[in-house]
C-alpha cells in the first residue's frame, strides 16, 4: 500500500515539474537565508577576500600637451631673468623680508598667548585678534597649534573662524543606528542611576546593530533618515539636558567619551535649529565640569561653538555664549552661569567690570525669546495651544500664545535633499518611514539687522551739504511734542515718567521693517553697554498632561512649585556673582514677579554672602503684570479641572491663595525697612486678552491684584503679554526702564545715599568727611576707626556689625 502511494506521489510530481522547481527554490533560497552567517564563514575560508594587483589604486598622470609644457618653461625662464635685474635684486628682499615679519609677528603673539603672564595673554590675544592679513594655510596652521585655553580666548574675543580647526569628518554622517548604540552602551555604563534606568525602561529599548548597514553616509546619500531613529535621537538630546544638570554625570559623561557622541548629533541635526538649541544646552551643562576645556578643544567643539556665537539665529548665540563664557577660565570677569542662566550681554570679553546686573523673570509659559521679545504691529488673535521658541517640542505645549512670532520673515536652512543617492541610501532608512532632511529645516530666530547709513556720491559740494542738510533734519520743531504710542491710562500721583518726546528728538519708526525677538539683547546694549544683562529661563505649565518637562523623570515632579523654583534660580544667579559691588535691578512678568519677590525674601535671611549681596545690592524692581494678591484665570480649576488638571504653577496662583497673600504683606514690610531705597514701579494692563478666534477676552490679572501702594503705578492700555513687549524704541515702556536703570546706576554715585559693606550701613558723605583723617584705608583697623567716628558723630544712624569684632567696637 504504501509503496502504491509513493509511486503515485512520484507521478503527480512529474505532472507539475514547474511548481516543484519553484518549492525546491524558494526552499533552498531560505535555507541558506537562515544560515548565511555559515555559509559566509565557510566561503571566507576557501575565498580570497584580498584586493587583487589589478583592483589596487595605480598612481593617476597628468599628461599636458607639448606646447603648454614649452610656453610654462618659458615663462619660468623670464622670471629667473627679471630677478637677476637690479630693481629686483633690491625690491626683492625687501618683499621677502616684508612677508617674513608679517608672518612671524602672528607666530610670535601666539606663542605669548600660550606661554605669556595673563596679563601678556590678555594683549597677546587681542592683538591675534585683529590679524586679517594672513592666508587661509597660515590660519589652518597656527590653529593646528593652538592650544585650548588660547582657542577659547580667541572665540571670546570675536576672532575669525579660520583660527579654529574644522569639525573632523564634517561631510561623513554617522548611521544613526550605530550614533543610537554608542548612546546606549554609553548611558548603561553610567548605571545605576535612578534617572537612567527610569529612561531604559519607558523609552531606550536595547539597541541591536544589523548587519552589512554602513556606518557612515556622505553629505549626499543621507538625504533621508528614518523617522524612528531621529525621534528616538531627539528624546535622548533632551534627556541628556536633563541628567547633565548634575554635575557628577556630566563629569562621567565627559570621561566615557560622550563629547565625541554629541558631535555626532551635531552633524546629523545641522540643518535643524531647535534640536541644536537643546544640544547647545547640554553642552553648557557640561562645560560646568572642572577641567572640561580640554575635551572640549579635542573633541572639536570649540570651532563650532565659535561657529554658532556668530550665526543668525539668537538662541545658538545666546546658548554658545553661555558654554564658552564657562569654559574661559582666563577672562580677568570670569563667571560662571549655571542651568536657567543665559547672559544676553555682554557676550564677549569685556576689559571692564559691569557696572550694574539687569535681571530679566519670564512669566507663566514664557521664555526669554518669547516674552521680552518686540510688540508686533499687525497682531492676531492668541490661540489655545503654541509651540515656546526657547524649548524644543519636547517640552513646550504654550497654553497662551499671542501676536505672531516666527511666521514673519521665516528663513529656512535647506539640505542638499538629493534623491539621487546611491545604493547605501537604502540602508539609512531600514526601519519605519523616511523623512527627509528638508523636514529638519527651521525657522530661525534671526538677530535684528542694524542699518548702516549709506555714503552719498554727489560730486557737487553744494548739492552734497543740502542732502546732508535734508537727511539730519528732524521731521518736526523743537516746538511739538509727540506723545508716546502706549502713554499710560491712568497713573497715581507722584509719578514720574518721560509721557512724550521733544519733535526733534522724535523718530518715526511706523514704516520701520527691523524686528527683534529679544529687545533686552539687541536694544539695551546700545543704550547701556557697560551693563551685564541676564535672562532667567525655566519651564512651566498650565495643565498636568502638558508638563513635559516632568516626562524623563519621577525627580522632577514637584520642581513647579514657586518655592522650589524660587530656591533653585537663587541658589544659580549666586553662582554668576549677581550684585557683587553693583546695583541689581530685577524686571519681572508675570509670574516672574512673584518669583523675584519670593528670591529677595530667601536672600535676606540666607547665610550665604553670595546670596545675601543679590538682596543688599538690590536697587530697582519693576513688575509687569504681577499678580501680587493672584489671577482670576486660576478659577479655570474650579470648573474645568476634570478636563484640564490644572499645573500646581496655577493652583498657586489662585485669586486670595495664603500663601501669596503672606508673602506680599511680608514683602511690603520689607519695603518700609530693608528696602525702602528700592526703587519699585508697577505697570498693570488696561486691555482683556483676546482668546482664540471667538475673541473671548479674558483679564489675566485684574488691576487691583498688579497694584502695590508703593513706587510709581501706571496703568497701560494693553493686554497681558503686551505688557512686556514695547513696540518702539521711543515708547513709554522701553523709556521707562531706561529711566529705571539709569536711576539705579547714578544712585551709587550721589552723595548722600547710604551704602552697605560687609553689613556696616553709613552714608557717603560721612565716609569722606572721616576718611580725611585716616591714611592706611586699607586695613582692618583702619575701618574700624572709621565706623567709630562715625557713631560717635551721628548716632542716628543705624549701624549692623557682622562679626565679634564688630560687636565688641559697638560695646565701646
Amino acid at each position: 500500500m504504501s509503496k502504491v502511494s509513493i509511486g503515485g506521489f512520484t507521478d503527480t510530481l512529474r505532472r507539475y515539474p514547474k511548481t516543484v522547481g519553484g518549492v525546491g527554490i524558494l526552499t533552498t533560497c531560505g535555507l541558506i537565508m537562515l544560515e548565511k552567517q555559515r555559509v559566509r564563514k565557510y566561503l571566507s575560508k576557501w575565498v580570497d577576500t584580498a584586493p587583487s594587483d589589478t583592483d589596487k589604486k595605480r598612481p593617476d598622470y597628468i599628461y599636458i600637451k607639448y606646447h603648454i609644457y614649452k610656453e610654462s618653461m618659458r615663462k619660468l625662464k623670464q622670471k629667473e631673468e627679471d630677478e637677476k635685474k637690479w630693481v629686483n635684486v633690491i625690491i626683492n628682499p625687501i618683499g621677502k623680508w616684508w612677508k617674513t615679519v608679517k608672518h612671524s609677528v602672528a607666530w610670535r603673539l601666539l606663542n605669548i598667548a600660550q606661554t605669556g603672564t595673563q596679563h601678556e595673554r590678555l594683549k597677546a590675544v587681542r592683538q591675534l585678534v585683529c590679524i586679517d592679513h594672513l592666508k587661509d594655510w597660515d590660519f589652518r596652521h597656527l590653529a593646528q597649534i593652538c592650544d585650548a585655553r588660547t582657542a577659547v580666548s580667541l572665540a571670546r574675543s570675536g576672532a575669525d573662524s579660520r583660527w579654529f580647526v574644522p569639525v573632523h569628518m564634517r561631510g561623513c554622517i554617522k548611521n544613526p543606528k550605530v550614533v543610537l548604540s554608542d548612546f546606549h552602551d554609553m548611558l548603561a555604563r553610567l548605571r545605576p542611576n535612578s534617572c537612567i534606568d527610569n529612561f531604559f525602561n519607558k523609552y531606550f529599548p536595547q539597541q541591536y546593530l544589523h548587519e552589512g548597514i554602513d556606518e557612515f553616509f556622505t553629505q549626499d546619500q543621507a538625504s533621508s533618515l528614518s523617522t524612528q531613529d531621529t525621534d528616538m535621537l531627539k528624546e535622548i538630546i533632551s534627556f541628556l539636558h536633563h541628567i547633565t544638570k548634575d554635575e557628577e554625570v556630566s563629569k562621567q559623561i565627559i570621561k566615557e567619551g560622550g563629547l565625541m557622541h554629541l558631535m555626532e548629533l551635531y552633524k546629523i541635526f545641522a540643518d535643524d535649529n531647535d534640536t541644536l538649541s537643546t544640544l547647545c544646552k547640554v553642552l553648557a551643562n557640561m562645560s560646568l565640569v572642572e577641567n572640561s576645556v580640554e575635551h572640549f578643544f579635542v573633541s572639536g567643539w570649540i570651532g563650532a561653538l565659535a561657529e554658532w556665537m556668530k550665526c543668525p539665529d539668537l538662541r545658538l548665540q545666546v546658548i554658545s555664549a553661555k558654554t564658552m563664557a564657562n569654559l574661559d577660565h582666563d577672562d580677568p570677569n570670569h563667571v560662571e552661569y549655571p542651568p536657567n542662566v543665559y547672559p544676553l550681554h555682554p557676550r564677549l570679553r569685556t576689559r571692564a567690570k559691569p557696572k550694574a546686573d539687569i535681571i530679566f523673570i519670564h512669566g507663566l509659559l514664557g521664555g526669554v525669546f518669547i516674552t521680552w521679545r518686540q510688540k508686533d504691529r499687525n497682531p492676531i488673535e492668541l490661540g489655545l495651544y503654541g509651540k515656546n521658541a526657547f524649548y524644543t517640542s519636547e517640552m513646550d505645549d504654550v497654553f497662551l500664545m499671542g501676536e505672531q512670532r516666527r511666521n514673519n520673515g521665516k528663513m529656512f536652512k535647506l539640505g542638499n535633499g538629493s534623491n539621487n543617492a546611491g545604493g547605501n541610501t537604502a540602508n539609512a532608512a531600514v526601519a519605519g518611514n523616511v523623512i527627509k532632511k528638508e523636514q529638519f529645516a527651521d525657522p530661525i530666530l534671526k538677530a535684528a539687522t542694524k542699518t548702516k547709513n549709506r555714503t552719498l556720491e554727489i560730486s557737487d559740494a553744494a548739492t552734497m551739504e543740502l542732502v546732508e542738510t535734508l537727511q539730519n533734519a528732524a521731521e518736526l520743531e523743537p516746538e511739538w511734542e509727540v506723545v508716546h504710542p502706549d502713554v499710560p491710562l491712568k497713573a497715581n500721583e507722584g509719578c514720574c515718567g518721560e509721557f512724550s518726546v521733544p519733535g526733534n528728538e522724535w523718530q518715526n519708526q511706523d514704516n520701520c521693517e527691523d524686528y527683534t525677538n529679544c529687545w533686552p539683547m539687541e536694544w539695551l546694549p546700545d543704550d547701556y553697554p557697560n551693563t551685564r544683562i541676564i535672562g532667567i529661563d525655566y519651564t512651566s505649565a498650565v495643565t498636568e498632561w502638558s508638563a513635559n518637562f516632568t516626562k524623563y523623570c519621577p525627580c522632577e515632579k514637584g520642581q513647579g512649585q514657586i518655592d522650589v523654583r524660587a530656591t533653585s534660580l537663587l541658589q544659580r544667579l549666586s553662582k554668576s556673582d549677581i550684585g557683587n559691588e553693583r546695583p541689581v535691578v530685577w524686571i519681572g512678568h508675570s509670574m516672574g514677579g512673584i518669583l523675584t519677590k519670593l528670591m529677595l525674601m530667601k536672600a535676606i535671611d540666607d547665610p550665604n554672602l553670595k546670596v545675601n549681596q543679590i538682596a543688599n545690592s538690590t536697587s530697582a524692581i519693576l513688575f509687569l503684570g504681577t499678580p501680587h494678591r493672584g489671577s482670576s484665570i486660576a478659577k479655570w480649576k474650579q470648573h474645568m479641572q476634570m478636563i484640564i488638571s490644572p499645573s500646581i504653577e496655577v493652583k498657586e496662583m489662585e485669586e486670595g491663595a495664603p500663601k501669596l497673600l503672606a508673602l506680599h504683606d511680608r514683602f511690603m514690610a520689607c519695603l518700609h525697612t530693608c528696602f525702602r531705597n528700592v526703587k519699585v514701579v508697577t505697570i498693570a494692563e488696561g486691555a482683556p486678552t483676546m482668546l482664540t478666534t471667538f475673541k473671548f477676552p479674558l483679564r489675566i490679572v485684574t488691576e487691583d491684584s498688579a497694584r502695590i501702594d508703593y513706587g510709581d503705578f501706571y496703568v497701560l492700555k494693553d493686554d497681558h503679554l503686551s505688557l512686556s513687549k514695547p513696540i518702539f524704541r521711543q515708547s513709554f515702556l522701553y523709556q521707562r526702564v531706561l529711566k529705571v536703570i539709569e536711576d539705579s546706576m547714578n544712585t551709587i554715585e550721589r552723595p548722600g545715599e547710604k551704602v552697605e559693606l560687609s553689613g556696616t550701613t553709613f552714608k557717603i558723605e560721612e565716609l569722606k568727611t572721616n576718611q580725611q583723617s585716616t591714611d592706611d584705608s586699607n586695613s582692618g583697623s583702619s575701618l574700624l576707626q572709621r565706623v567709630r567716628s562715625i557713631f560717635s558723630q551721628a548716632p542716628q544712624i543705624t549701624i549692623n556689625f557682622p562679626n565679634a569684632h564688630c560687636e565688641e567696637a559697638k560695646r565701646e
